[in-house]
């Protein structure tokens, strides 16, 4: 966006333009679109789920274009399948675009974090006949898987 810096010129010339300021100058600049579109991490897990948020990448944004990096061909069918449906969760946490392209990387995927492996301890008699007697069956099953959790904990 541009003004004129004086309607009367006193040479009689017409009147000097000039960039009102930097953000208007920039306004219309692809860097500052993609920089003001960048999808966190976060973002990306919500819109997709974990599952293909663990394959799947967001790369950069142009032009209202977001570019996934997918390990295969066949991960990106499958998420151009859903596009429509990550293009709107990817909307409502603020993000304007209009389209997904796909970038098959195989080996520039990200790392998946390591596999967690979680003990449980058998639960002893008594406190296995002691948590049977509970009602609710969600109490029930949050004590027991509890109590297991922390008795695989503590040494023997």
């Amino acid at each position: 966006m541009v003004a004129a810096v004086s309607d009367n010129s006193r040479d009689g010339r017409e009147p000097t333009r000039r960039p009102l300021s930097l953000a208007d100058l920039l306004s219309g600049s692809s860097l500052l679109s993609a920089h003001s579109a960048h999808i966190t991490l976060a973002d990306w897990r919500r819109a997709v789920g974990d599952r293909l948020a663990q394959k799947t990448h967001p790369e950069r944004v142009s032009d209202g274009v977001l570019t996934v990096r997918v390990p295969s061909s066949t991960w990106a069918q499958e998420l151009s399948l859903l596009s429509e449906v990550v293009l709107q969760r990817l909307a409502a946490a603020g993000h304007r675009l209009q389209k997904l392209r796909f970038h098959v990387a195989g080996s520039a995927a990200p790392v998946e974090p390591p596999l967690t492996v979680v003990r449980r301890a058998a639960l002893p008699a008594a406190l296995a006949d002691s948590i049977a007697r509970i009602q609710d069956p969600e109490l029930r099953a949050a004590i027991a898987d509890a109590a297991s959790l922390n008795l695989a904990r503590k040494p023997r």
